[in-house]
């Protein structure tokens, strides 16, 4: 939610795609789904197999997505 401050998981999420220069609407768009779902995901408030497998094959580090999301 707006104002409440950004986990270190999802400030690592967002500099990863910047990077790369990807994003939550493009996840979205290759897996059919919305980009609010990918942000749940990439934050830690939902848990989804296919997205976390996307990620990985796009090259985001494991270590990312293992970290504790708050």
């Amino acid at each position: 939610m707006k104002g409440e401050p950004m986990s270190a998981r999802m400030k690592a999420m967002k500099k990863w795609l910047i990077d790369k220069e990807i994003t939550q609407a493009e996840i979205a768009r290759r897996l059919g789904i919305s980009q609010t779902s990918v942000y749940n995901v990439m934050n830690g408030k939902m848990k989804s197999r296919r997205v976390v497998e996307l990620l990985l094959e796009l090259g985001c580090p494991p270590e990312i997505l293992e970290q504790k999301a708050a």
